[in-house]
């Protein structure tokens, strides 16, 4: 009898979860740690973990700019770990204890040319975001999102906003955030 792996069973109930859930704006898949749901945040470190510098400066800008909006405290991966120096996992995990941001907003592209988004999502973009606590360096969320524009176009700016501004929406959503009174 065969099994599936975690790793694919949690891509398959993602991307069954794309299919059911159409074009909604809201997050796909999220999920919060039961042991950090008192978790919350005021200060964050936006990592993009692309390739592309520009692409990672767009999203990592926008994300920044919508959480400065809401009134928290939010920095680049570029600037804490410019790209100018040597990078690897062990100096962005430095930078982040630098930064004094209290959490990492990992944001990593889905792979388009896995079976299951071939198959079920017609290999459309979709983007994998991790919330890291910086202090304890453990994930405490993680959520999963359709782009938005997926197949319709739009610029580079527009879907790193559309983004941005539908994590910080999840993350009030999930209360990640620290309330401001």
């Amino acid at each position: 009898m065969a099994t599936l792996s975690t790793a694919r069973f949690a891509a398959l109930a993602v991307t069954s979860a794309v299919l059911l859930g159409g074009c909604s704006t809201a997050p796909v898949y999220d999920f919060v740690d039961p042991a950090h749901r008192d978790a919350r945040y005021d200060g964050f470190l936006a990592y993009a973990a692309f390739e592309d510098l520009a692409l990672r400066a767009a999203f990592e800008r926008a994300l920044c700019a919508r959480l400065y909006d809401a009134g928290h405290a939010c920095e680049t991966m570029l600037a804490a770990a410019p790209p100018t120096r040597e990078q690897d996992a062990a100096s962005r995990h430095a930078a982040s204890r630098r930064s004094g941001a209290q959490a990492t907003l990992l944001i990593n592209l889905a792979d388009t040319r896995s079976p299951e988004r071939a198959a079920l999502a017609q290999a459309r973009p979709a983007y994998e975001i991790s919330v890291l606590d910086n202090q304890q360096q453990t994930v405490v969320a993680r959520f999963a999102m359709e782009a938005s524009d997926a197949g319709h176009g739009g610029s580079v700016a527009d879907r790193a906003n559309s983004l941005a501004r539908r994590l910080v929406a999840a993350l009030e959503r999930e209360s990640l955030l620290f309330e401001r009174r």
